[in-house]
């Protein structure tokens, strides 16, 4: 379950690193952008496309497993916290299963749209020239993938009561 956890934990940690960069990326490109705009006149070709499709997708999607490994997501659980233990219990593995297909149909969905975006060359036309976009359809599809397998392994945890809770920063 250690081995699983070790796994689960530096591929979450990857992606959100790759987030974070792509995060940085996006504030110094639209940064440079705005810049070469107002004093050059002469914006950054493609900005708004780049922005829209690899930096915010990787931004918004990539981070998924680590806000799931921190069980980070938004929840209104007000029904459910008046429950008793027994049935709160009983809920979370039922949620947690319907995530886990709900999160495999998303992968799947995404495999194939990224697979015939990617077979097919898909670009964007941008000022002076053509932007490929399909190698961000990937990020979806990776990103639900590590979300599952992250999934798995906190079914896993809870039915075996293995403890790997984080604290408030992140730590374990």
């Amino acid at each position: 379950m250690t081995l699983l956890h070790r796994l689960v934990s530096r591929l979450a940690d990857a992606l959100f690193a790759v987030s974070l960069l792509a995060g940085l990326l996006m504030m110094l490109h639209v940064t440079a952008d705005v810049v070469s705009r107002t004093l050059f006149n002469a914006p950054l070709a493609g900005t708004g496309e780049i922005t829209a499709t690899y930096y915010m997708i990787a931004v918004a999607f990539l981070p998924l497993a680590w806000i799931t490994l921190r069980d980070q997501h938004v929840t209104a659980d007000i029904f459910v916290s008046a429950l008793p233990g027994a049935m709160r219990a009983v809920i979370a593995v039922l949620v947690d299963l319907l995530i886990i297909v709900y999160v495999s149909a998303f992968v799947w969905q995404t495999w194939i749209s990224a697979l015939a975006r990617t077979e097919r060359g898909e670009v964007w036309e941008i000022l002076g020239g053509f932007l490929p976009v399909w190698p961000t359809r990937w990020l979806l599809p990776v990103a639900g993938a590590a979300m599952v397998l992250t999934m798995i392994f906190r079914l896993i945890a809870r039915l075996t009561r293995y403890d790997y809770a984080y604290d408030s920063e992140g730590q374990n």
